[in-house]
């Protein structure tokens, strides 16, 4: 207790504007700055040496150290000297933003050698660029600003292993110092405005600056040399993304050794294909077209009005960017017994027997064309996923899969039974495409946002008619809660379930504790069972024939209804869909979009 409290006192962490009290959490999606030719105007702006290495998020809590990858893999084996140098950091917790490097025989860090440097156990060389501090002592750093952040990094480092390296924020002309930097043959600088707090995701307020062009691309086919024993790359094609697409981005030709040429050859085969990934096809007949899930590092002199690499040359594997391949599941109605063939039963909480899941390339289509309506309402909010794996449709619970992509964030939360769970979440359209990659078609959205999950942001009542209920009467039932709930000073609006139900969405003015909202419903709801019990019941169990269930249940921690716009696993691909109270009144059908038209009513049969 004492050591703690002196340790919190030391860094005087509580007392920083910003800082909020949380349990640690887990991988965080890193701060992406965006590439500029130029150093931005203003006095505002500092800048760091850019390193030529991997991206390393060092987590330290009451358990051993890990270092994360870029997209969040588990990299600790690889960087073993950095998680064991953390345990000489004085601090009872702590997540670092830095980069993993080892320095050549110029004096400069060496991509290439630090890839050699992966395997051994605990490297000597290796060196870790430490330029920000996002979690220490119990306390989320994130809404701190720039320069507050760095100078608690730099106290927590002065006493650090060699290992660690506190990277020198920069203030001046920022052309002056590009030049300057240029000239020593550095990688590049990061520019960084001050005054900001650490953001996710792709930013503007870091900027990267590159003294030599270079970026990682994936590759999407390969040239083999004619001859060759044993095999190996002559030269590869590679992609580059774009607004969701896979576009052809050029050829490298050059920068290839005979270890890497043959290596190449070797890592390629298992990702061999028939067709081009290519979203826009283009014609190369000696070309052996593979699954982009490879990507390189390249470094080029210039980029062409249509997006192709110019003086392309290998430079080195980025494995810290992997992704898990994956194949797209066939138009097929699942079979109750499928989870033999792959499925772990740890991951099922629910079977759908009769399900129908479309396909992953009608889902990205359809993602494509949505997702800007879509994430006001399903972004930033932990999911629940109903998922199509193996011929197998499923409500998930449990472990997730390994190789979550880069995208599709996670949220590591206590759960109320004991233990830590993790959900996951999204906030672009990439991440839709990630959810699409490992077999999500269903999305569940909590009725909390993850900046604050603890606290219900809406209400949702699900209107859920009985067998022998008619639309009609789902309807009239919709109207007159509204009317209540108006009453009571909410404002509701309507959303088709791409079922036989409607449900009625009522934002909070101020976010509450799950319990209360839980309370809330269900005392709406009691409201209107009492004035007709025979046609509503407020029991999931109880016989429902000809009566409507008031399912005030989808309010509670971790509870959840279907997501505005999410799809259905069912026939036709229906998709709960946000209506007006107007078109509910002139009796717009429960199924009347789909993911094939979305915003347009299909005819009524």
């Amino acid at each position: 207790m004492c050591a703690v409290a002196l340790r919190q006192s030391r860094w005087g962490v509580s007392r920083v504007h910003g800082a909020t009290k949380v349990a640690i959490p887990g991988y965080i999606e890193p701060c992406d700055p965006t590439l500029r030719e130029n150093p931005p105007r203003g006095k505002d702006w500092v800048y760091e040496i850019k390193a030529d290495g991997y991206r390393a998020q060092l987590h330290r809590g009451d358990e051993d150290a890990k270092v994360y990858s870029k997209t969040g893999l588990d990299w600790t084996e690889q960087f073993s000297s950095i998680a064991v140098g953390a345990a000489k950091l004085k601090a009872n917790s702590l997540v670092i933003d830095g980069e993993a490097v080892v320095y050549g025989s110029g004096g400069l860090p060496d991509f290439q050698q630090l890839r050699r440097e992966l395997g051994p156990k605990q490297s000597e060389r290796v060196r870790y660029h430490a330029f920000d501090l996002l979690y220490l002592d119990g306390y989320d750093l994130r809404g701190v600003v720039y320069e507050e952040r760095k100078r608690l990094l730099q106290r927590l480092l002065k006493d650090a292993p060699e290992t660690f390296m506190y990277v020198e924020a920069l203030a001046g002309d920022g052309n002056v110092i590009f030049e300057k930097g240029c000239q020593l043959g550095l990688e590049g600088l990061i520019g960084k405005r001050l005054g900001e707090p650490y953001r996710s995701g792709r930013q503007e307020s870091w900027i990267k600056l590159k003294c030599k062009k270079s970026d990682a691309f994936p590759i999407v086919a390969f040239v083999e040399k004619l001859g060759a024993r044993p095999r190996k790359v002559a030269s590869l094609y590679v992609g580059r993304r774009e607004n969701g697409k896979l576009l052809y981005a050029g050829k490298v030709r050059t920068g290839y050794t005979e270890t890497t040429a043959r290596e190449l050859r070797e890592r390629l085969d298992p990702l061999i294909r028939k067709t081009s990934p290519l979203d826009v096809p283009v014609k190369k007949p000696k070309a052996t077209w593979v699954d982009p899930i490879l990507e390189i590092e390249v470094r080029y002199g210039a980029l062409t009005d249509d997006g192709l690499l110019r003086e392309a040359v290998f430079k080195g594997f980025r494995d810290d960017l992997a992704v898990r391949k994956v194949k797209a599941p066939r138009l097929v109605p699942c079979a109750a017994g499928r989870p033999k063939l792959g499925v772990p039963r740890e991951n099922i909480l629910q079977l759908l027997p009769e399900a129908v899941a479309p396909s992953k390339e009608e889902l990205a289509d359809y993602w494509r064309r949505v997702w800007k309506k879509a994430l006001p309402h399903l972004g930033h909010r932990p999911l629940k996923l109903v998922r199509h794996v193996q011929g197998t449709t499923f409500y998930h619970k449990g472990p997730l899969p390994k190789d979550i992509p880069a995208a599709v964030h996670q949220l590591r939360i206590q759960k109320r039974e004991g233990g830590q769970g993790t959900r996951l979440w999204v906030d672009s359209l990439d991440g839709l495409f990630g959810l699409v990659e490992i077999g999500a078609v269903e999305l569940h959205p909590w009725n909390a946002t993850v900046e604050d999950f603890e606290h219900a942001d809406r209400i949702v009542i699900d209107l859920d008619p009985g067998e022998g209920v008619g639309w009609e009467a789902v309807v009239e039932t919709a109207l007159d809660l509204r009317t209540l709930m108006k009453c009571e000073g909410f404002e509701t609006w309507p959303k088709l379930t791409g079922g036989k139900g409607i449900h009625l969405m009522a934002p909070l003015a101020q976010p509450m504790l799950h319990d209360k909202a839980h309370r809330i419903a269900h005392q709406l709801v009691s409201a209107l069972a009492a004035r007709h019990p025979d046609r509503y019941l407020l029991s999931a169990q109880s016989k429902r024939r000809g009566r409507i269930f008031l399912d005030y249940l989808r309010n509670g921690r971790g509870t959840t209804a279907i997501g505005t716009y999410s799809p259905r696993a069912r026939e036709g691909f229906p998709i709960a869909a946000p209506v007006t109270w107007k078109r509910i009144e002139s009796g717009i059908a429960p199924d009347a979009f789909s993911i094939d038209s979305p915003f347009r009513v299909k005819p009524r049969r």
